[in-house]
């Protein structure tokens, strides 16, 4: 999926504005960074945060820094509009620091996670829907499931079938969730049904759902981050 957004005029500032979390959440304050396109790529990250998170590029590491990141099961928009049109706009170098992929079809889903990130749910699946393989049916899956389309989402993961991730991911997750760690591995149905009870009024459960659901993404770009062979 190309580039298909414009560049917003001039600078905005920064502005206030409430957030949801959980599933449609309870309101929390955030301040959002500057809108200007310029104080997006400058100056760095403190270094604090920069050595606090995985290194990817320049624009992919400022997007993980960004506020509001996976606070809702399932959003209903995306958590900084302006955010999603710095995804749409930033060509393919942009998001891999000049490196070029030796996988372009694991790469080709980077676009897609970050839009996945941002709560763009509509432009994730415009990239999911036509990517081919297991990576791409797993991430249709979790798209679908972040859309409340449960029964889709269990269609794609069974059509993914068992990923190398799961293990790490089943480490992570099990500190987390008890109930997560009982299994002997990762289990994405489980956890779409564990979701599916959220949307429906279990709601004690929804920050160790969130928490899964950020070490599900986390784990899943990595190692497509990783499998583009970028070089």
């Amino acid at each position: 999926m190309g580039p298909h957004g414009q560049s917003p005029a001039g600078n905005h500032g920064s502005e206030e504005r409430t957030e949801s979390d959980g599933f449609h959440g309870e309101p929390i304050r955030s301040i959002t960074l500057a809108t200007e396109w310029g104080n997006f790529l400058s100056p760095r990250p403190s270094r604090a945060k920069a050595s606090a998170m995985k290194r990817y590029s320049d624009f992919v590491d400022r997007v993980f820094l960004q506020e509001g990141l996976f606070r809702k099961l399932v959003p209903t928009e995306a958590a900084d509009h302006d955010l999603v049109l710095r995804i749409r706009a930033a060509d393919d170098a942009t998001l891999s620091d000049g490196k070029t992929p030796g996988n372009p079809a694991a790469f080709a889903l980077i676009r897609g996670g970050l839009f996945y990130a941002a709560d763009a749910i509509h432009d994730a699946h415009q990239i999911f829907q036509d990517a081919s393989g297991d990576l791409g049916s797993y991430w249709h899956g979790m798209m679908h499931r972040r859309e409340g389309d449960f029964d889709n989402a269990r269609y794609w993961f069974r059509r993914a079938g068992t990923l190398p991730f799961f293990g790490a991911l089943h480490h992570t997750a099990s500190a987390h969730s008890p109930v997560m760690a009982r299994q002997l591995n990762w289990d994405p149905y489980l956890f779409t049904g564990e979701c599916e009870q959220a949307r429906f009024g279990e709601t004690e459960s929804l920050k160790e759902l969130a928490a899964l659901q950020r070490a599900e993404f986390e784990e899943l770009f990595d190692y497509c981050w990783r499998q583009s062979a970028l070089g």
